[in-house]
């Protein structure tokens, strides 16, 4: 009995060290991009299957709103960092107003694109703060074609 017991913690305790360090976090990110869309967003990442997640970001300013998704596979470095890479798709709403002037003319629509991401992640174990700096090329396809690209850094609030 006492044996299965040991093999039953050594195996807890192996299966423990490969999964991720939290299930679900939350907080704000702030991008830049070569898109002219800098932004502060309110970001989601869920583990749904070991080490695959989804990070959904939803941002905006005071002349467009954006949606973010995107699919990422973690993989340790270390007992605290990762590293991770994913691809996913954004799209949005700009509203670009005249401010008074008659010369330019009032334009607002959607877009929609296609994203890449590779980044490192950290996670505290004295306080559940998690930390992300991600970069990766982003692809506009609506309403016309331009390539960019786009960096990241995230604070979120990890729930174990």
């Amino acid at each position: 009995m006492k044996f299965l017991l040991l093999i039953s913690f050594m195996v807890g305790a192996t299966i423990q060290s490969y999964a991720q360090q939290y299930r679900t976090a939350f907080g704000i990110k702030g991008d830049y991009t070569t898109l002219d869309l800098p932004s502060a967003e309110l970001s989601v990442k869920h583990f749904f299957a070991g080490q695959s997640a989804v990070e959904v970001n939803l941002g905006g300013s005071s002349r467009y709103i954006w949606l973010q998704t995107m699919y990422e596979r973690n993989q340790f470095l270390t007992n605290d960092l990762e590293w991770y890479w994913g691809a996913g798709a954004d799209g949005g709403y700009w509203a670009k107003g005249n401010y008074g002037r008659s010369d330019i003319e009032s334009t607002s629509g959607f877009w929609v694109g296609l994203d890449g991401t590779i980044g490192l992640e950290y996670t505290f174990n004295v306080v559940p703060i998690n930390l992300a700096l991600d970069t990766g090329p982003s692809m506009r396809i609506v309403p016309d074609v331009k390539f960019g690209w786009m960096a990241g850094f995230a604070v979120r609030y990890a729930f174990r």
